[in-house]
This record gives C-alpha cells, structure tokens and sequence, in this order.
C-alpha cells in the first residue's frame, strides 16, 4: 500500500551541475608484489584530479574488486567529498568494462577516463577544454603529447589536415625533460631529434598535437554509444583499448588530439621523490567557469581504403622528418 506522494514526483526535474567527468578505475586486490606501494601512488592520482578539476567537474572512482582495506579508503574519499561518485564492484570486471559502464551511465558531455597512476597538473582541465570548444570535430584529448602517436588511429584528423579544415606543422617542443619523463615511465626510447618534433596542428588560433593515447584522455559523451555494445571480457590490455575506444574514435570521423604542453605525470606503481614534489606544489582549483554547451559530432560512415589513401598522402605531403631511428614502440597508421 503507498500514502502520500512520493516529494521527488513534485519537483522531477534534475539540473546540471557539471559538463565534465573525470572516471578513475581502482584494481589492488593484495598488498604484495606488484601491488604493494600502490595505494600511495592512487590516492596522489584522486587527490591531484580533486585538487586541480574545476567546480564544473565531478570524479568517478571505480572499485574494480580491490580489498576490504582499500574499499574503506575509497568509502572515506566520498565521506570527505574528495570524490563525488563511487562504484563498487565485488569483483575485477576488467578495466574496459568499467570504465565504459560508468562512462554510458554518466550525463556529462565530456568525460576524461584516466589510469589510476596519473598525477594532474593545474590547468590540464581548463586547456583540454579549450580545444574541444575551437576543433568543432575533437573526438578525444589527451593532456599530454606524444609524437608517434600521430600515426595511431588518427586517419581522420589527417583527412582533415589534407583538405584544408586545420593547418600543421613540426614543432620542437620545448619540454623535452617532461615529455622523456612520460617515455621513461613506460620503458619507450625517448629519441629528442624525432620525438622532440610535435606534429602540430592549428585551429580557431588554438594549438593543439595530432594524436592522442589511452593512459588519460577526454572523450565526447556521445561517442561511447558509437564503441562497441559488447564486454570485452578482458582484465587489462589484450588490444582492448584499442579496439572498444581508440579505433571507435577514429572511425566515427573525430580528431584525436593532444595538449602541446605536457600537464600530467605516470607515476607507474612506485612514487618518486618527484611525484611528491609536483604534487606539493598543485593549488586548489577555484574556477568555475560556465557550464559548456558543445555541440554533438555529426555521425560518418567509415571506409578503410579512403582512409588508407588520406593517411598515405598526409605521410607524403608533411612528413618530411628524417628517417625514424630505432623506436621501441612503433603505433600503426589507422
């Protein structure tokens, strides 16, 4: 039997409060091994998207089936209100998985999925937002570049730059410590005379890189209904950011693009003396800047070969560097 009724049918209507999330997925089932120092590295990677987002964000922590001392860590986040959402799961679904779920139930147009070892910087927010607002066909932005990731899945920003929609050139970079720093953290060589020259590009007087990796980046809201519908059923790794995300990006006709400046850090599982020392210098963000209304990409149709084409010419027409040394990762073309 119902008495009453229910207050919230009185005044139904929810108003936004954010146009940006940023989702953080958790996995440290022990501390032993791997694990074992990991839980300094995570709470320096919330605490630094708490401090540095603006008051028109809101943080996700994903508890991927960590143990019982880091579920009531997590648990005291949101008590503190250092997080503003959390989502418990009993066991690991796999990092995909998670991700994506909380992604597709979130409301805000632009959602930053990040790996649980990032340390932000102040400002990443604000300059990843200002690309999105002057490249009308930004699909997805990291907050940091790297330059070979120009030629992983970013056919479309390359069509793009062929017929004229936004100019580029080679850039020598000016931080070269800082990007080496993100080479060195995932075991790449770092080469300066090859990946010091950042593939830029140039829209509405805004500079941006063409590329974009997976450790953290923003995406468009709309583009997780064009990744695949399927779990992937995979823990980690296994091409699964690739195949549900990079490569969904890509042929929906979004650009992947990057900051020019590098505003993050990896900190991989062991915190350095570094790590400590960026994070004591971030300052609470005060912004609140107006809530941003980004208008939805146009859905394309994806050819492969036409693709194919573009990317080969852009390679022909802007790629006059000299020849690639000896790389310890290499990304392919589309």
């Amino acid at each position: 039997m119902r008495t009453g009724i229910n207050p919230a049918k009185l005044d139904s209507k929810i108003s936004q409060k954010f146009h940006h999330r940023i989702i953080i997925p958790v996995y440290i089932p022990e501390f032993t091994g791997y694990f074992e120092n990991l839980l300094e590295v995570y709470n320096l990677c919330i605490q630094s998207a708490s401090l540095t987002q603006h008051g028109r964000s809101a943080i996700t922590v994903i508890d991927n089936g960590s143990c019982e001392k880091v579920k009531k860590w997590l648990r005291d986040l949101l008590d503190q209100g250092v997080i503003e959402t959390l989502i418990t799961h009993e066991e690991n679904v796999g990092k995909i998985d998670a991700i994506l779920g909380a992604a597709r139930g979130s409301r805000e147009p632009l959602i930053t999925l990040s790996d649980s070892d990032i340390l932000f910087k102040n400002g990443w927010q604000e300059e990843v937002e200002e690309i999105f607002t002057n490249y009308s066909k930004a699909g997805s932005v990291a907050p940091f570049p790297i330059a070979r990731h120009m030629y992983y899945h970013s056919s479309s920003a390359q069509k793009a730059v062929i017929k004229g929609e936004m100019n580029f050139e080679f850039q020598k970079t000016e931080e070269d410590d800082l990007i080496e720093e993100v080479y060195n953290s995932y075991g790449w060589n770092y080469k300066s005379e090859y990946d010091g020259l950042l593939p830029t590009v140039l829209c509405n007087g805004k500079k941006a890189v063409l590329g974009s990796g997976h450790q953290v980046f923003t995406i468009r809201r709309e583009l997780f209904f064009q990744m695949p519908i399927e779990p992937s059923f995979i823990k980690i790794g296994s091409g699964s950011e690739l195949n549900w995300i990079d490569r969904p990006i890509n042929e929906n006709g979004a650009w992947r693009l990057s900051t020019f400046n590098t505003l993050v850090h990896h900190m991989g599982n062991q915190l350095t003396p570094e790590n400590k020392e960026v994070f004591q210098k971030i300052e609470k963000s005060q912004a609140l800047p107006e809530l941003l209304n980004i208008p939805l990409l146009k859905q394309k149709s994806y050819n492969r070969t036409e693709h194919r084409i573009f990317a080969k010419l852009f390679k022909l027409k802007f790629d006059d560097r000299p020849p690639a040394p000896e790389l310890t990762v290499q990304f392919k073309s589309l």
